[in-house]
Order: structure tokens, then sequence, then C-alpha cells
């Protein structure tokens, strides 16, 4: 998708709507950076495997709906995208463990 603005938000337990807007290269990305910033707040509950987040896509606005659980299978190891495909998911898995990522 190349480098985008995109829009992430999750429902918490108890109904209340989070959301943030990160630069990101992919969708999992954009979880993941979404993520890192929910973790850094501590108003925000953590999201957990199951949570759904919606991802907004700001040029052009595309929705797509991705759960925490699709995002870590993701990035588990593969070489199958090549040198390339290592990096962004070794990006993405740093993201998902690091509770300390600035925003």
């Amino acid at each position: 998708m190349g480098i985008a603005r995109c829009s992430v938000s999750f429902t918490d337990g108890a109904g209340i709507s989070h959301r943030i807007h990160v630069q990101a290269e992919s969708l999992y990305e954009a979880v993941a950076l979404a993520i890192a910033a929910f973790r850094n707040d501590p108003v925000v509950p953590g999201p957990g495997p199951m949570t759904e987040f919606t991802v907004i896509i700001e040029r052009p606005v595309i929705e797509h709906r991705i759960r925490l659980s699709q995002v870590a299978k993701w990035a588990e190891d593969t070489t199958r995208d090549g040198p390339a495909g290592v990096m962004k998911r070794q990006r993405v898995k740093v993201l998902l463990r690091d509770k300390n990522v600035e925003r």
C-alpha cells in the first residue's frame, strides 16, 4: 500500500472506542504501531488477541477490520517474501512486543 496515513481504532470491553492516527506501509504495521501507542497510554486498556481493529486508510479512504491474532500470525518468521518481507515482519513483531515504542 506504500506509506499512508491510517486511522486505527478498537472498542474496549466497556464499549469505549479508542482511535489513533499512524503512518504505515501495511495494515499489519498500522495495527502494530497503534497497539504500541495504546499500550503507552495509561487510560486505554490493552487490547487482547481477539480485539478487532478498524483500519481506515485516509488517502483514498479504505476501511479494513483485522484482529490482533491475525497480525501476530502474519508477523511469524518466514522467508516467503524475501529480505524485504522478513524486515517488515520483524518490525511488526518488535512493535507488538515493545511496550515502550514512542507514538
